[in-house]
């Protein structure tokens, strides 16, 4: 009687830490802010620039080939409010401006020794620098150590900085293989993380298949222009020391906590915990009645 008392104790135990697990991976991380959205693909319409030249010394790439990084940067440092100017030398529009979409920050970076050269590079400067960005901005580097979805500790990194208030920029591939006829296995198209929604993350997928939207595809990791995705690496990106309302430092743990909501209620979850609990209660109270 001892032993099955003991054995349904620790069964309950379990199902009770299932279940908790369960309620938690329900919740719905929302950001403080909505992300503006940009496709690199935009060559068609108003200030397009999609057939922008990236990079420098020569690069032969174009923000629509290869600009899914920058893209995905000109999204958070607009979300944090931070603009940036451009001189008509390296404008590609050939005029002076001001602001913050992926023409104009890849103009700047242009102007501003942003690009360097990477061993995949044929030619020329076609690589992000990523400690010229703009703003002040810091960036803290992580890999996710797995092959078909997201490790628990990468998961909880993600999952703080949302509720934290500061978006998520990824290195994503799908499949075995990134494009036909490429060997690359990863971080073959980068996105910005700007939310959970149950067990998956609300994403801007930088790459819109329609050449005269502007936006990028708002979606889900699992839904992406290229697929489900896998993350192969990701960038917190935390707002410079002021002028961010969600940041009172320049400390990470300075940062307001924003509040999540959930899929599932509040009152149901009590209920599942009180009912465990009772259960939990119920079959101690039968082992000390067998102990006698």
């Amino acid at each position: 009687m001892r032993r099955r008392g003991l054995f349904a104790l620790l069964g309950l135990t379990a199902l009770a830490t299932v279940l908790i697990s369960v309620c938690a991976g329900a919740e719905t991380i929302l950001l403080p802010h909505t992300v503006p959205s940009f496709s690199q693909n935009y060559t068609d319409g108003p200030g397009a620039w999609g057939d922008c030249g990236l990079g420098t010394s020569g690069c032969p790439d174009q923000i629509s080939t290869t600009g899914c990084l920058v893209t995905a940067f000109a999204s958070v440092l607009a979300y944090y409010d931070l603009e940036v100017s451009v001189s008509s030398q390296f404008s590609c529009t050939g005029a002076a401006r001001r602001g913050m979409d992926p023409g104009v920050l890849n103009d700047w970076l242009r102007e501003n020794g942003g690009f360097g050269h990477c061993a995949q590079d044929p030619v020329g400067d076609c690589c992000l620098a990523w400690d010229r960005l703009p703003g002040d901005v810091k960036l803290t580097f992580y890999a996710n150590r797995n092959d078909v979805g997201l490790n628990p500790v990468s998961a909880v990194v993600i999952d703080h900085a949302l509720r934290s208030g500061r978006p998520v920029v990824a290195g994503v591939h799908w499949g075995a293989f990134c494009r036909g006829g490429s060997s690359q296995t990863e971080d073959c198209h980068w996105i910005v993380l700007t939310g959970k929604a149950g067990d998956t993350y609300t994403i801007i997928d930088t790459i819109n298949p329609d050449g005269s939207a502007s936006r990028g595809v708002r979606t889900t990791l699992d839904a992406g222009t290229h697929g489900a995705y896998t993350i192969d690496r990701f960038v917190v990106v935390s707002p410079p020391s002021a002028g961010f309302e969600t940041s009172t430092g320049t400390d990470e743990s300075a940062l307001v906590q924003i509040p999540e909501t959930t899929t599932s209620s509040a009152a149901a979850k009590a209920l599942v915990l009180l009912l465990v609990a009772a259960a939990i209660v119920t079959v101690s109270l039968l082992l000390s009645f067998a102990s006698r």
